[in-house]
């Protein structure tokens, strides 16, 4: 035995001297990525984690070096097209509950004397006969509310509510939808202001569509109406200090619309100013056309052919985004729309019949809109009972205004957030986003709070865009961000709340599709423990040649201090020490 105990002692000790190295094939160790889609998958994506440690390194954020990608979650994370493949996602087990709300949008901002759509998708499913209740609340009073029975089946539900705000400042609203004893909430911010959309009515000769709508939409209080009727050659009637000619570049771009009524009659220099106006404004300019003749105008719609039809009494036309039509009896359509343009309102199909006119469309100059009107007689037809002429002019006309950007634009993700959690913050200066003329600017952001705090915003690549973070301030409640830029100012709120919620989209089908075009496949929560064969399959790990010592282990250590100290006690207890 104490022969034994000290060879093994000086075959250690030898051994560590000597230091052999010992070659062998291994497998690397991949980089996997582990991404949540969303805060309220994180503990998946810490199971994730969990599961793929010891053959994976594990790290939980997007890695563009890594071997692969992992997403936790029912939707795709921000970022999902920068993700390293192949990419891979573990899809929760469905929801127990029956409603959910998949999109709530609303306008950023509005004007205090606008009923305010808010647009809701709600998925929603029951096992009997019970109802849907879909509410809207503002400072937690109900105001306006949408029900409907469901029969059983799964039913995906597009819902139009409406705000009426009643006071400048952010509106912090909620929908809510329940039923059979589930509910599903979403949050939004609208930031509402005491201001108006300026409007230039720019009438060629006199004409009696134009006449029409202008007094439609000076009768709605969201709208400031200047106009300018040319009755002769150099001879007209103005209101509100409208400009001589569409030409002045500077005195067009003070207004969020321009509408044109005999667009027939406007000159080439007219047209290049409306040109100029959609593409360095990027406003909103509407053609209302009272009869079908040729002009200098064609060359902005660029419709091609038109067709026009007759019917007697009046026929309804439709918009797409709104109940209520109008009519009219002589309508005008391009036989083939432009590229890139929609309709927004059509005639009626003929009972029996599938074809329709696109009377109202839109399309792109630019980053400008034009909108372009072929409801030639529709100012006949304006009694309330029949027709819905102002209200059908009114809305279109804030939806072109609405789009026409600020001189500095300010987008916020997710206007709606928890103590602590960040969003993205998107800058847009028009001027140099829009003008060739300007090619450097400086911009600043600050989020107000009693301790203050600046947005760092950074140039994204885009022309006059820039792009930051922002985190919401422990204290609840709105804070507003200033943006300043070369004289100009604007802002927007966030709004803080322990219970924030927002909608969830539901995009399973399109997150599986995803990982299977990026390589990977979609798992299923309850086979998590499938996630690490299929990573080995799809990314089949090198093996290389790997030279190791073990004698440089700690370890080693041990059983040589037990060896040696064995024989010593040993040779003690027998009297040869």
């Amino acid at each position: 035995m104490l022969r034994m105990l000290r060879v093994i002692a000086i075959v250690i000790a030898i051994a560590a001297l000597l230091d052999p190295g010992i070659t062998s094939t291994r497998r690397t160790e991949p980089v996997i990525s582990v991404i949540a889609a969303d805060p309220l998958h994180s503990d998946l994506a810490a199971r994730i984690a969990r599961e793929l440690a010891g053959k994976f390194s594990v790290i939980p954020a997007p890695f563009a070096a890594a071997s692969g990608s992992v997403i936790a979650g029912d939707r795709l994370p921000a970022g999902a097209a920068e993700l390293a493949g192949p990419v891979f996602a573990v899809l929760p087990e469905p929801a127990s509950t029956a409603v959910r709300v998949a999109a709530a949008s609303a306008p950023a901002r509005s004007p205090l004397d606008a009923s305010v759509p808010i647009d809701v998708e709600v998925h929603a499913s029951s096992t009997s006969v019970r109802a849907l209740d879909v509410t809207l609340e503002s400072n937690g009073l109900v105001v306006d509310r949408f029900v409907r029975e469901m029969r059983g089946e799964a039913e995906r539900i597009e819902v139009a509510l409406v705000f009426l705000p009643v006071e400048p400042g952010p509106a912090a609203l909620r929908v809510v939808a329940a039923i059979a004893g589930d509910t599903a909430v979403a949050d939004l911010v609208v930031d509402v202001r005491a201001s108006r959309w300026d409007v230039l009515f720019f009438d060629p000769r006199p004409s009696w569509m134009s006449t029409f709508v202008r007094r439609a939409i000076e009768r709605d209080p969201r709208f400031v109406v200047t106009s300018r009727v040319i009755t002769s050659r150099d001879v007209g009637i103005a209101a509100g200090g409208p400009p001589g000619a569409l030409d002045d570049r500077e005195a067009v771009e003070r207004f969020d619309a321009i509408v044109v009524g005999a667009p027939e009659g406007l000159r080439e220099r007219d047209v290049a100013g409306l040109d100029a106006y959609l593409r360095r404004r990027g406003g909103a300019v509407l053609l209302l056309l009272d009869q079908r003749v040729a002009g200098p105008y064609e060359r902005l719609a660029a419709a091609g052919a038109w067709a026009v039809a007759s019917t007697p009494g009046g026929a309804p036309i439709e918009f797409a985004s709104r109940e209520g039509a109008m009519r009219a009896a002589e309508v005008a359509w391009p036989v083939r729309l432009p590229a890139g343009a929609r309709p927004l309102a059509n005639t009626v199909a003929a009972a029996g019949g599938t074809e329709t006119r696109p009377v109202v469309w839109t399309s792109a100059v630019g980053p400008g809109r034009l909108y372009v009107s072929g409801a030639l007689d529709a100012w006949r037809y304006r009694d309330a009972a029949l027709s819905a002429f102002d209200r059908s002019w009114q809305d279109l006309i804030a939806q072109a205004a609405a789009g026409t950007p600020a001189p500095i634009d300010i987008t916020i993700d997710r206007p709606v957030l928890a103590p602590g959690e960040t969003t993205g913050v998107t800058v847009t200066l028009r001027a140099v986003a829009l003008s060739a003329d300007v090619t450097r600017a400086s911009v600043s952001a600050l989020l107000e709070t009693p301790a203050g705090a600046t947005v760092r915003l950074w140039p994204d690549g885009s022309i006059g865009r820039f792009t930051g973070r922002l985190r919401a301030p422990e204290m609840a409640g709105p804070h507003r961000i200033v943006v300043s830029s070369e004289g100009d100012e604007a802002h927007a709120f966030v709004v803080v709340a322990a219970d924030a919620a927002r909608a969830r989209p539901v995009e399973r089908d399109l997150v599986e599709t995803w990982a299977r075009t990026n390589g990977g496949a979609g798992v299923a929560e309850s086979a998590l423990e499938r996630l690490p064969a299929l990573l080995d399959a799809a990314i089949q790990p090198a093996r290389r040649r790997v030279t190791w010592h073990p004698m440089r282990s700690a370890w080693w250590i041990l059983p040589f201090v037990f060896a040696a100290g064995a024989e010593w006690w040993l040779r003690r207890r027998r009297g040869l020490a």
